[in-house]
């Protein structure tokens, strides 16, 4: 059998470089040769190769690492060091800065003082979170609203008959004219009997005390008018507000102290609120509103129409 051979495109044992990819090019060696890229040795270079061996084994990338944390680690004593040498204050200064504890202490007892005395609960309805003054003001309305209505059914009083907002009209005009006489000046006193001696105080009120006391009769006209009518103990006003008290108390003798002015805080200390010598000082606590029991009367008085001034004793009369 003969074979034929086909044309051959060899010629002198010489190919075509068309006819071979420069990869399959032998090399001496019988080995074919592949296009390779360089090993990376930058360390972008590393990088984008994305060869992790490479990142842990290059000692240039190792030590540029270790140098780091050993900065890091310089940095964070200094700075540690720094710190405690700051904290060491000369005793000047752990004067100053505990008298500065102490003012602010005061300043936010005399803040949350504030907000509980005056604090209003806007409710249409019953009243269940309210300050000192607007459960007194309350009260007051109260009992303003029973007598209007008792004098409405006394034929013996001039409000018989009348219309309530007649009677408001009336009273508003009183409150507006303690208003009125603050404004221009004018001074008016305040008359009690003091429980522990049973005689009759007089307090001298200013032009301002008068003016504030015309609004709050004001408001205690306004809080009458709610659809709803709501009692609180005055006892347990009284016993709250002697515990808010206690607490502005306690700070402020503790920054009378720190003060220097250790004699001053210890007779606050030893002075309840009913101006008694007690030692050590009473504990007191925030009470519930109780249920109304009504207010204590003096002793060996007898109570005076609040539209009346009390009528002066023989011995007064004496003098």
């Amino acid at each position: 059998m003969q074979f034929q051979d086909s044309p051959s495109n060899y010629q002198n044992h010489e190919y075509s470089s068309d006819d071979f990819d420069a990869d399959w090019v032998p090399d001496p060696r019988g080995k074919f040769q592949q296009n390779q890229a360089p090993s990376p040795t930058g360390l972008i270079s590393i990088i984008k190769s994305g060869s992790l061996d490479s990142l842990v084994t290059n000692p240039w990338l190792v030590s540029i690492f270790i140098a780091t944390i050993i900065s890091i680690l310089i940095a964070s004593i200094a700075v540690i060091i720094q710190g405690q040498r700051s904290t060491e204050l000369t005793p000047e200064q752990e004067t100053q800065q505990a008298l500065l504890q102490k003012s602010q202490n005061l300043e936010a007892s005399d803040s949350n003082f504030r907000e509980y005395l005056t604090r209003n609960d806007y409710s249409s309805g019953m009243v269940s979170n309210p300050g000192l003054l607007q459960a007194a003001v309350l009260e007051a309305s109260a009992r303003y609203r029973n007598r209007i209505v008792a004098n409405q059914n006394n034929p013996q009083n001039q409000a018989y008959n009348l219309h309530e907002e007649v009677i408001n009209y009336g009273s508003e005009i009183e409150a507006l004219k303690r208003i009125n006489l603050g404004a221009s000046g004018k001074e008016a006193e305040l008359r009690y009997i003091d429980p522990s001696t049973d005689s009759w105080v007089t307090i001298p009120l200013d032009s301002a005390e008068l003016t504030a006391s015309g609004l709050v009769k004001l408001n205690i006209i306004s809080n009458s008018r709610r659809e709803t009518t709501q009692r609180f103990d005055l006892i347990t006003i009284a016993q709250n507000t002697r515990k808010a008290l206690s607490d502005i108390k306690n700070t402020r003798v503790e920054a009378l102290r720190v003060k220097g002015l250790a004699p001053i805080a210890e007779q606050l200390e030893k002075t309840d609120w009913f101006g008694n010598t007690i030692n050590p000082p009473l504990a007191a606590e925030i009470s519930d509103y109780q249920q109304y029991k009504g207010e204590p009367k003096p002793k060996g008085r007898k109570s005076q129409p609040l539209d009346q001034p009390p009528k002066p004793t023989k011995e007064e009369q004496n003098e």
